[in-house]
């Protein structure tokens, strides 16, 4: 059902031409863009639409119909098609993730998702951290070209994945928006991303503005538009996530989080924003452990611990391989709840028959032998604590340097907005208690879920938010954390479960009390 309403990036305009003849020798382009000029204005061109021309439109009988994007303050035709094909309108939203990348398939004169596919980026086959991407292509050109053909490829396996399931050629929309990481960004484009990780820091570039799908070969006859990144840290995804919050429209004192790879927040409202950013680490994707893994078929994704008996669910219900993010966040709460490790981290002997030493480092069995698919022992030892413990410091610290610049309380945040797969899975009472989130009432908490997606999806369907996208680029003021003298203090304080002041975290001390675990 059409949508009139709907102010989609692209259009599509069905024309009936006429036809040249004795007498009206003017070109065919220049017919063409006539036949625009009074809806349009002045209309571009590409050299790739001209040759397309002829011999289309004779062939069509000047019957045709023109898919035009607007950027840049003027439209600019993309695409051809002979008859009409104005109810066959079709854009791609894009989450281009480190670890995941994600598309849909958007009918533009609905706003309807007609299907939405996900699968690894294929950029992991270079290192499962972006350092390990950066190092192998920096300075190689030839390195460079095969991260960029590989994240191509995971584009080009999404866009036939989603054909497949619904019959629309992808290569037939006119349109993608695409929202990911700065790094990552610059990857798609094949350019070094070197410059975002020496100093002064600085990407190659923070906007791509629109540019022919065709010019990085995919095989879609149209634009791609990229979110603009704010800095090294804060790319597109970040942009997008806090565009669909609203964060930046209310009275009311927000704060964004989006913990993955990265850690990135946003502070303020309608007057101000304040963002920071630092690299979290595999920590919450499962690759500080041994056993640890990606959020996939086997994984460990929650666990209680109840009359001192461990139990876990994993992802599609089958035997548990691993341990992913979200299972980390709960076994640790858990451990600390009941007592298995104490404040700091480590574990507590004599507590349960689950705590073992092996080779020399204690560690908890939450899948033995005969439990696991593997066949092999489930550990998720001191080291992994440990490494974990620097995440989640880092992240709280980031949340307590922004509330510092501001001088207010974590309590003075009205709406928490948590956003990526990471803020959409946990489980809200375990961040809590192990301190990853500032310890508010739990209705000021808002999952966006893919903030990155939906940031894409409503560029995709409303063209306006251009203008807002950018306003927002320019208005967020960006904090090097690296510069905060006191930020490696805040983190020792922050590294202990959930903090060393107590009082900062009031429901987990109520708990922790009740249960025995704290003395007042």
């Amino acid at each position: 059902m059409r949508n009139d309403d709907m102010k989609p990036l692209s259009k599509k305009v069905f024309l009936k031409i006429t036809p040249p003849g004795i007498g009206d020798i003017i070109g065919d382009k220049e017919r063409l863009l006539k036949s625009l000029e009074k809806e349009f204005g002045k209309v571009e061109i590409s050299q790739r639409i001209l040759k397309a021309i002829y011999p289309l439109c004779r062939e069509a009988n000047w019957e045709i119909t023109l898919t035009l994007v607007a950027h840049e303050g003027q439209w600019e035709i993309v695409r051809l098609e002979p008859g009409d094909t104005t109810k066959s309108h079709y854009g791609l939203a894009v989450d281009l993730g480190s670890t995941t990348v994600t598309m849909e398939l958007v009918d533009l004169n609905s706003g309807e998702i007609l299907a939405e596919e996900s699968i690894f980026n294929h950029q992991i086959d270079f290192g499962d951290d972006i350092l390990s991407r950066i190092f192998y292509t920096k300075s190689k050109p030839l390195h460079l070209k095969e991260v960029q053909e590989s994240t191509l490829q995971s584009f080009r396996e999404l866009m036939l994945m989603l054909s497949e399931r619904t019959g629309v050629a992808s290569e037939t929309c006119g349109i993608m928006v695409v929202s990911g990481n700065t790094t990552m960004i610059h990857f798609l484009l094949g350019i070094d991303p070197w410059p975002i990780f020496e100093a002064p820091f600085t990407p190659v570039f923070n906007h791509t503005g629109f540019f022919d799908a065709q010019e990085i070969s995919l095989p879609i006859e149209g634009l791609i538009y990229c979110v603009p990144s704010v800095a090294n840290y804060f790319g597109g995804d970040i942009l997008s996530g806090l565009l669909v919050s609203d964060l930046h429209k209310k009275e009311e004192l927000g704060l964004f989080i989006d913990i993955g790879t990265n850690g990135e927040m946003v502070l303020g409202n309608k007057n101000f924003l304040l963002a920071g950013a630092g690299a979290a680490g595999p920590a919450l994707e499962g690759g500080i452990s041994k056993n640890g893994m990606k959020a996939t078929d086997g994984a460990v994704d929650s666990v209680v611990i109840e009359d001192n008996i461990l139990k876990l669910t994993t992802i599609g219900g089958s035997r548990p391989r691993g341990i992913c993010g979200s299972g980390i966040v709960d076994i640790l709460a858990q451990m600390l709840l009941n007592g298995w490790i104490d404040f700091s981290g480590h574990f507590n002997t004599g507590v349960t028959d689950r705590v073992i030493k092996k080779d020399g480092e204690y560690a908890v069995a939450y899948a033995w032998e005969d439990e696991s698919a593997t066949g092999e022992v489930l550990l998720f030892t001191q080291t992994d604590i440990s490494q974990f413990m620097d995440t989640k410091a880092a992240a709280n610290t980031m949340v307590a340097y922004l509330l510092d610049s501001l001088g207010v309380e974590a309590t003075e945040v009205k709406r928490l907005y948590t956003a990526g797969a990471f803020g959409t899975y946990i489980n809200l009472e375990s961040a809590i208690t192990i301190g990853l989130y500032p310890d508010l009432p739990r209705e000021r908490f808002v999952s966006l879920g893919n903030g990155s997606l939906r940031g894409s999806y409503a560029l995709l369907i409303n063209g306006e938010l251009l203008k807002e996208i950018m306003a927002l680029q320019r208005e967020v003021r960006y904090l090097e954390f690296g510069a905060a003298t006191d930020f490696l203090t805040q983190m020792f304080a922050a590294r202990f479960l959930p903090h060393t002041n107590f009082d900062l975290y009031p429901t987990v001390k109520a708990e922790l009390i009740k249960r025995g675990r704290l003395r007042l």
